[in-house]
């Protein structure tokens, strides 16, 4: 029979024991918050209990080197105070504002989640990220927006493309890239078209919407460089149409302000393909 020392406990013994404490310091803060709250009844201590969780369960994960802990805790606290945010804060606050801090809060704690493991257990936890970023915006958008459809359609996807592109770009991925390039033209081609246009009319609303969106082809290609050393050029058909229909839809609804939109659009065109000279010239230097 093989017997363990002091020193070297079995895997199981270790994880029992690290359990053992975590579950130990939850339930000194349940008990010790019922108390405070029976004598100091002060009617916000339970939504203290949340956040405190959290902190005891991130404490033991940075303690004990758990990554699952740390996420747990991470949530914990940010849903703790979330909730005290919405119930807890100042009350002449409109029920948006309230909404969007504790939505911000949420994201936060997304956030930590990766923060904590890049400090503690020098690992890299990118995914948690990603709701971070979509909470973010959703949060932003109960707090800066009128709360249109279309407010929540430029801060949602245009978010949504941002996640796309950095890790398109990080992993040097085109088929993240591609989808991450659209998406952060989508959300301000809806929001501009449908959201800001003065006019009424649907074909000047429907030439502003492709027209950006032709934009969301061109940064294909310029994005391409920065992952191949190769020029991708066929994302210029697609988006070359789109830019020739909007300028035509956009002209046959509004004529007289034709030339202004056209110079403006073709100014942001120049502008991408002097990004991508950029890139190019950097890439043939290499």
């Amino acid at each position: 029979m093989v017997s363990h020392s002091p020193e070297s406990k079995p895997p199981h013994n270790q994880k029992i024991i690290q359990s053992t404490y975590i579950v130990g310091l939850i339930l000194i803060v349940i008990g010790a918050t019922f108390l405070l709250e029976k004598y100091l009844q002060t009617g916000w201590l339970f939504l203290a209990l949340g956040p405190a969780i959290g902190l005891a369960l991130m404490s033991g994960g940075v303690i004990r080197r758990q990554r699952s802990y740390i996420i747990a805790g991470s949530l914990f606290l940010s849903i703790g105070i979330s909730l005290y945010i919405y119930f807890g804060i100042v009350e002449s606050w409109s029920w948006s504002q309230r909404l969007g801090l504790a939505i911000l809060a949420f994201g936060g704690g997304w956030l930590l989640i990766s923060l904590l493991a890049l400090i503690f257990l020098h690992k890299k936890i990118l995914w948690s990220l990603i709701p971070a970023v979509m909470l973010f915006a959703l949060g932003g958008c109960f707090l800066f927006s009128q709360l249109r459809w279309v407010d929540f359609d430029f801060y949602l996807i245009t978010a949504a493309g941002l996640v796309f592109l950095a890790a398109g770009l990080y992993h040097k991925t085109i088929g993240l890239v591609i989808p991450g390039s659209l998406l952060i033209t989508i959300g301000p081609a809806i929001f501009q078209a449908w959201g800001t246009a003065e006019t009424s009319s649907a074909l000047v609303k429907t030439g502003i919407l492709l027209v950006i969106l032709a934009l969301g082809w061109g940064l294909i290609t310029v994005f391409s460089r920065v992952i191949k050393n190769k020029f991708i050029w066929w994302p210029l058909i697609p988006g070359g149409i789109l830019a020739v229909t909007g300028w035509g839809l956009y002209i046959g609804g509004d004529p007289n302000n034709a030339l202004g939109f056209i110079g403006n659009t073709g100014s942001v065109a120049l502008i991408i393909i002097g990004i991508y000279l950029l890139l190019l010239r950097h890439g043939i230097q290499k």
